[in-house]
């Protein structure tokens, strides 16, 4: 794990980690982006075992969502099928996996910039010429995700104190709760956001058309070594995915 690394380090890295994987189609391109996440996760200290533990209970849904994905692409060799109707072919497949790859280098790529400070952050931003107001809604959405984990993770103890063990329901009856899920999580992170929104204007947020900070960010060696190889590995994947087309 490297230590005090500029937030501004991290944040290059995410941006290219994650901008590659939505231009990517090729499966085994976004298998090498999400090793490479993990493998940034790991040497900025993002705890990945925590972010499996938070999103354990809706794995499944990723499941569903995968499955239905394949449904709708009909090429390639038929897995599942009746006769002539096509349900699930190999291209469809791969297309969900695909999907699944995407979603969880989004996931780490959040984990990566849970270990930022948010001070540092927002003063990383701000000397990269971004205005604060923006600068700061940035680093409060960042900070605002695991909130809203936090608020599914309630939901889903809420309907354990039920009496409900969601692993012994069948997939019907799993979507249903998943679909009754969304009103109470919605709710309570609006509710979360409007007592965040009264406590920034008790602050007194934007007061002052100026600001000033005492914090100075200075990049090192490491940083740049790390934003070049970032760089450098998402244009050598791009050369790769041309040639392979």
């Amino acid at each position: 794990m490297i230590k005090n690394v500029d937030p501004r380090t991290k944040l290059a890295s995410v941006i290219c980690i994650s901008t590659l994987a939505i231009i990517f189609q090729n499966p085994l391109i976004l298998m090498a982006v999400l090793f490479a996440g993990v493998f940034l996760a790991k040497i900025f200290g993002a705890n990945l075992l925590m972010l499996i533990k938070r999103i354990r209970h809706i794995l499944f849904l990723f499941i569903v969502i995968i499955f239905i994905q394949s449904l709708f692409v009909k090429t390639g060799t038929v897995l599942i099928g009746f006769e002539n109707i096509r349900i699930l072919t190999s291209e469809g497949l791969i297309r969900g996996i695909g999907y699944l790859m995407r979603i969880l280098i989004i996931l780490i790529s959040g984990a990566i910039l849970s270990t930022c400070d948010m001070r540092k952050l927002i003063q990383g931003l701000i000397q990269m010429k971004l205005p604060y107001d923006i600068a700061f809604m940035t680093s409060l959405g960042i900070k605002f995700l695991p909130l809203f984990v936090e608020e599914i993770k309630d939901t889903m103890i809420a309907i354990q104190l039920r009496g409900i063990d969601i692993n012994q329901l069948s997939l019907r009856e799993r979507l249903e709760i998943v679909s009754y899920l969304f009103t109470p999580i919605i709710a309570g992170t609006l509710n979360k956001s409007k007592k965040l929104s009264l406590s920034v204007e008790c602050r007194g947020f934007r007061a002052y058309d100026r600001r000033t900070s005492i914090t100075k960010l200075k990049m090192s060696f490491t940083d740049y070594l790390m934003i070049s190889s970032s760089l450098l590995f998402s244009v050598g994947l791009i050369m790769i995915d041309k040639i392979l087309v």
